[in-house]
C-alpha cells in the first residue's frame, strides 16, 4: 500500500472537512480540529492526520435522518 504524501492528506482533509461543514456546520469542523490542537487543517500536525481524517470522514458519512 502506498503511503499518502502530506499534500494528499491535506487535500483529503480539506474535501472531507468541506462536506462536514455543509452537513453539520463549520463549528463542528473547528471542534474536531481543536481536539488535535489545530485551528485549521494547515495547522494540524501530520501525526494527527489519520485520526482527524477518520473523525471527519465519520461525520461526513453519518446519516442525519
Amino acid at each position: 500500500m502506498k503511503m499518502m504524501s502530506k499534500k494528499d492528506w491535506i487535500i483529503n482533509l480539506e474535501n472531507t472537512a468541506a462536506k462536514v461543514a455543509t452537513l453539520w456546520g463549520r463549528e463542528t469542523v473547528r471542534h474536531i480540529l481543536q481536539k488535535y490542537g489545530a485551528r485549521s487543517i494547515e495547522d494540524l500536525s501530520p501525526c494527527h492526520y489519520s485520526e482527524a481524517f477518520d473523525e471527519l470522514d465519520f461525520m461526513a458519512n453519518d446519516d442525519r435522518d
